[in-house]
């Protein structure tokens, strides 16, 4: 009876481990560009989110201090948009980023104007772009 235990318990233990490690973040980020500041203090990144084949690809931009590297947890912190697999980013001066997209209005779920010291411009895109 104590092997039929031993046996029971393992097999449990064994399936749980492998439910829980099935369960990582299935998220992916695909960085399209990084752009420095002159000062070299800040860098923007624009990336496209990919949250597996249910969901539609996000275009998203994050500001971080330098030195910083992309990973699939990040999630933009500056501009969030939805059904779009098109985001440009490029610095008008050390203070401004423009970010240029193809995003419809009602798919921008986050459009930040100023970050830190960062003033944010933006330009929407039509497809034919």
């Amino acid at each position: 009876m104590n092997t039929f235990k031993f046996i029971v318990i393992s097999s449990l233990l064994a399936l749980l481990c492998c439910i829980l490690t099935s369960c990582n973040n299935i998220c992916g980020n695909k960085l399209l560009k990084q752009i420095t500041t002159s000062d070299n203090k800040y860098t923007a990144i624009a990336f496209i989110r990919d949250a597996g084949a249910t969901t539609a690809f996000s275009p998203q931009v994050s500001l971080f201090k330098v030195g910083h590297n992309l990973t699939d947890s990040d999630t933009g912190n500056i501009f969030i948009g939805n059904n779009s697999d098109f985001i440009d980013i490029e610095w008008k001066n050390e203070n401004t980023l423009i970010i240029k997209h193809k995003c419809p209005k009602e798919e921008i779920h986050k459009k930040e104007t100023k970050l830190k010291n960062i003033n944010i411009e933006y330009i929407k895109l039509d497809d034919n772009n």
